[in-house]
């Protein structure tokens, strides 16, 4: 079994967000959360320290800015996941997005070309 970690970028701190932080935190020893954002930064803060994500980053771009981050988890509100998918590939990072990834087929097909 391998040592490494795949390190982890949170986007979104909602109900969702908590789920998978604490999922990452609690159950996926080859994973580590090691960043969280959302647009109410006591959110983030709060599942941070509820899960000891070291970083809660100011904005999506902070993390994908970040080059120790391997990939993110897009968990924030439905009309933000295809531009953030887009960004995320931009920034050459794995992408798990929650469902569903826009209302408008050409959004999503957007986000899947990127």
């Amino acid at each position: 079994m391998s040592t490494n970690q795949l390190n982890i970028g949170i986007i979104g701190a909602g109900r969702i967000g908590k789920v998978h932080a604490e999922t990452i935190a609690f159950r996926v020893p080859e994973a580590n959360a090691a960043a969280i954002t959302d647009l109410n930064l006591d959110a983030a803060a709060q599942v941070a320290a509820r899960c000891g994500i070291p970083v809660v980053a100011a904005s999506a771009q902070q993390i994908f800015d970040d080059p120790d981050i391997d990939a993110v988890l897009i968990c924030s509100s439905t009309d933000t996941h295809a531009d953030l998918t887009i960004l995320a590939a931009q920034s050459r990072k794995h992408i798990f997005c929650e469902k569903p990834i826009d209302h408008s087929l050409a959004k999503i097909d957007a986000a899947l070309a990127a």
